[in-house]
């Protein structure tokens, strides 16, 4: 698990969280993290859950995201994220939530 939300966290989300191979939780929410979601990110196949919500994460969502396909619950919202969701978060066949 890695629960670090609703804290003072600052500045971006480390590329070096994609060597967490073994996370199934990771909940980054409701800090002030900027930045884009690394790409990286899309390592981490065994989460279910992943919040990166109430951050100021900005560009787009990554295609990496669709390699995730373990996940369950996806939230990304009250973010400035920009352009469309990629068409490979089409393999997400077990998110309930997004």
């Amino acid at each position: 698990m890695g629960w670090l939300g609703s804290n003072s966290l600052t500045g971006t989300v480390p590329t070096e969280m994609g060597a967490l191979i073994q996370l199934s939780f990771l909940w980054l929410e409701s800090s002030s993290l900027t930045g884009t979601v690394p790409t990286e990110m899309g390592a981490l196949t065994q989460l279910t859950w992943l919040r990166l919500d109430s951050n100021s994460l900005t560009s787009t969502v990554p295609t990496e995201m669709g390699e995730l396909t373990q996940l369950r619950r996806l939230r990304l919202d009250s973010n400035s994220l920009t352009g469309t969701v990629p068409t490979e978060m089409g393999a997400l066949i077990q998110l309930s939530e997004l």
